[in-house]
């Protein structure tokens, strides 16, 4: 007969300072832009495709609204790959932006708690003198 060797698991140390630096981790700027300008770019592209295929004057008209914001957008073919350009450029700065602003805003409520802290710390300094 084999014998079985019982494992005991330790429980999960919650006082580990890797899981609050990965909790607070910056996000990355390029990839958040990418991610953004891809996603907002295909759904852009799929928008003009299903407005170009069901071809009525309507449906012309509410995608040709976009080509007000859109350099040289319309509903056509070729301006689903314009709008392919122009929703992955513009998800681009709106990703990268938002990650920059995420980043900042962790950054300063960080310092904040940080500061707060070595204020409480040393509050008392000259009681001990």
């Amino acid at each position: 007969m084999s014998s079985r060797i019982a494992t005991i698991v330790s429980p999960p140390d919650h006082d580990d300072p890797g899981l609050l630096l990965r909790a607070f981790a910056p996000l990355h700027r390029m990839a958040m832009g990418f991610a953004f300008g891809t996603v907002s770019g295909g759904l852009l592209a799929i928008v003009s495709l299903i407005l170009l295929l069901r071809g009525t004057d309507e449906a012309r008209t509410a995608g040709g609204l976009l080509g007000q914001f859109l350099w040289g957008y319309s509903v056509s073919w070729s301006g689903v790959f314009i709008g392919l350009a122009w929703g992955f450029g513009v998800g681009f700065v709106l990703g990268y932006g938002f990650a920059l602003v995420r980043n900042g805003m962790i950054w300063l409520w960080l310092t904040l708690i940080r500061s707060r802290a070595e204020m409480d710390q040393y509050s008392d300094f000259l009681d001990h003198l």
